[in-house]
């Protein structure tokens, strides 16, 4: 079972390696810059600010240091890709920024976080749970930890991340999709107190594919950024959650990890 771990987290590292630079792109573009940013501030929505200590697990090219910039004290990205890690110091390095290429159960840190997320990340992970076991020991006893997952649920959807597992040689197959139930089932079993709500209903394909002209994608990117948080609204009551691609988890250490009940 370890050796598979490694054997898939060794073959997900190659193969983020292998498409940095293609990427990188995702954010350079602008349409996809809008809807990755506009993901990122949803994702974030109920964090106060500034978030001070702030770790991003699966950082990729580092540009949520960019997004987020003036709404926290310092940053710390970790990647295990080495290539990723390269175009994030060449992009987004500065005052306050640090980039690590490291795997995360791998990382130890003398400060904790006051916020810890993820985006995208923990259906990567072979093990999810030792994973977020770890982030224990990085996060303060008030602090949150969030992450953005696919969620399964939407036929139309998954049908969508099938056909791109075959027609695209640079999406990453060793994969999970968690149903909202699945995720916030892993965070109690881990020990940590949860709440999640539904994120990205029209600008989540903007954010993953470069496949449209600037001239048809970017008007798109700028009419969702606004339609996106009003819809959110809509689809988080609980018959309606399954519409949206994501589920955002919040999730805070229990009373037994340190933070006490009031």
């Amino acid at each position: 079972m370890e050796n598979t771990a490694k054997s898939i987290e060794s073959a997900d590292r190659e193969l983020f390696d292998n498409i940095a630079h293609s990427y990188v792109q995702k954010d350079l573009k602008p349409y996809c810059r809008i809807a990755r940013r506009l993901r990122l501030e949803r994702t974030l929505k109920n964090i106060p600010r500034p978030m001070r200590a702030l770790l991003e697990g699966g950082c990729g090219a580092g540009f949520s240091a960019d997004y987020l910039k003036g709404e926290y004290i310092q940053f710390v990205g970790l990647d295990y890709s080495q290539g990723l890690i390269d175009y994030a110091e060449r992009y987004n390095g500065g005052k306050n920024v640090l980039f690590v290429c490291k795997n995360i159960t791998d990382y130890t840190s003398a400060e904790q976080f006051d916020v810890i997320f993820m985006i995208g990340v923990l259906h990567h992970i072979p093990d999810p749970a030792e994973v977020l076991q770890h982030l224990k020991r990085l996060l303060k006893p008030a602090g949150v930890l969030v992450v953005n997952e696919p969620q399964r649920g939407n036929p139309l959807i998954g049908l969508l991340r099938r056909a791109r597992k075959f027609i695209d040689p640079k999406y990453s197959a060793d994969q999970v999709e968690f149903s909202a139930a699945e995720v916030e089932d892993l965070f109690r079993r881990c020990g940590y107190a949860v709440s999640s709500f539904p994120q990205g209903v029209f600008s989540t394909p903007l954010a993953e594919t470069r496949l449209l002209p600037d001239f048809v994608g970017f008007p798109l990117a700028v009419l969702f950024k606004y339609l996106d948080p009003i819809v959110e609204i809509m689809v988080n009551l609980p018959v309606l959650r399954r519409v949206a691609w994501n589920i955002v988890v919040e999730a805070r250490l229990g009373p037994r990890e340190g933070t006490p009940e009031n």
